[in-house]
């Protein structure tokens, strides 16, 4: 498998920080993230020492043996990026390159700081001072200025609450700022898939408008996954309007029908033994079950596995004995794709009177919101 960058761009890595008020240590060789030495020494003009950055930018195509060898690899691609960046930045404080070179240490840097275990946390007022100096320098190019406002802008989607939804939408309006001002620049697409992605999350009259915006666009791609974000709302607010009707054949030959399970509280659980979050939220399932069955919890399983082998492994391996359904279809599955599942885990919590009452519960919450439908 190739290393990528995953977005890399900075963007998540600074949502993340958002928040983060407190004063950055400062980095130095030995720590953890620091790049194995390098002799930058050889690199005698700035054009070699820029061309060496722009080799050390592109991403590794290497088979990592397992986790750690992976955050190894991670950890001296970066490192070695910051390095060489902050090189140029100090031998070449006259080119206008630097920067871009200071975007490349910065974006190094977040990084870094995200990898476990890996390089301090950076303060985000700091990060914020140097991209507007960045953004102001005259000799700086467009390109680099975009960059910088670009991550500016992503900083705000740190600050959303999905609980919030309300919260999302300084980032959408940032975000069409942004578009505004650079709606040619290489990163504007991935705005847009950004925009797309928080209207999804956030069910908010504002984020349907930017969906709305986007399905009547002329980019075919964005208008087909805004389309069908809308076409899922909609699909949610009439299954909310009356019992969910859910009825199969279990792989163990039972019957699973959720109209005879009145009085019960259901967890509709859309799930596959590829989806590693779905596997990491299985325990949490597992011991939610065990806990609330005897008082009137069920579960029922909906798999979008191909491999049934692989299914029955991982129920087998997960401890999970609630009926399943497996058709074989994968995301063709008849069950989630008539409810309009797109993507997984997707836990459907269904009250006594046969209600959809909760989509995304998970961890802690899973079982709160057990415990408070079957109080009802």
């Amino acid at each position: 498998m190739k290393i990528t960058a995953l977005s890399t761009l900075l963007c998540f890595a600074l949502a993340a920080q958002a928040a983060d008020k407190k004063p950055a240590p400062t980095a130095n060789p030995a720590e953890k993230g620091a790049a194995k030495s390098e002799d930058l020494s050889t690199f005698k003009t700035a054009d070699t020492l820029w061309a060496h950055l722009a080799e050390l930018r592109k991403e590794p195509h290497v088979q990592p043996k397992s986790r750690e060898e992976m955050i190894a690899i991670v950890q001296d691609w970066f490192g070695k990026q910051r390095a060489a960046a902050d090189a140029f930045v100090q031998k070449y404080p006259a080119d206008s390159r630097r920067w871009e070179a200071k975007m490349v240490g910065l974006q190094a840097t977040m990084q870094l700081s995200q990898i476990p275990g890996g390089a301090a946390k950076v303060n985000a007022d700091e990060v914020i001072k140097e991209i507007d100096t960045i953004v102001a320098a005259p000799d700086a190019s467009a390109d680099t200025k975009g960059e910088a406002e670009f991550v500016k802008t992503m900083m705000l989607s740190g600050k959303i609450d999905k609980d919030k939804p309300e919260t999302a939408v300084a980032f959408l309006a940032a975000g069409d700022g942004f578009l505004e001002k650079y709606s040619a620049h290489k990163l504007a697409g991935e705005m847009r898939q950004f925009q797309i992605q928080v209207a999804s999350g956030n069910d908010t009259p504002q984020t349907s408008a930017v969906l709305k915006k986007y399905a009547e666009g002329k980019d075919e791609k964005l208008a087909s996954a805004a389309k069908e974000i809308l076409a899922q709302r909609e699909k949610m607010k009439e299954l909310k309007t009356k019992p969910v009707a859910l009825k199969f054949t279990a792989t163990d030959g039972s019957e699973a029908d959720l109209g005879k399970m009145r009085g019960k509280v259901v967890l509709v659980d859309f799930w596959a033994s590829w989806c590693g979050p779905c596997i990491a939220e299985a325990p949490n399932v597992v011991a939610t079950y065990k806990k609330l069955h005897d008082k009137g919890f069920e579960i029922l399983g909906i798999s979008l596995d191909q491999d049934k082998a692989a299914m029955e492994g991982a129920l087998t391996k997960q401890g999970m004995t609630w009926p399943q359904f497996f058709d074989g279809k994968g995301w063709e599955n008849s069950i989630s794709k008539s409810f309009g599942i797109t993507s997984i885990p997707a836990a459907w919590l269904i009250d006594k009177k046969g209600m959809l009452r909760e989509t995304n519960l998970r961890g802690p919450e899973l079982g709160a919101g057990v415990e408070k439908l079957l109080a009802e």
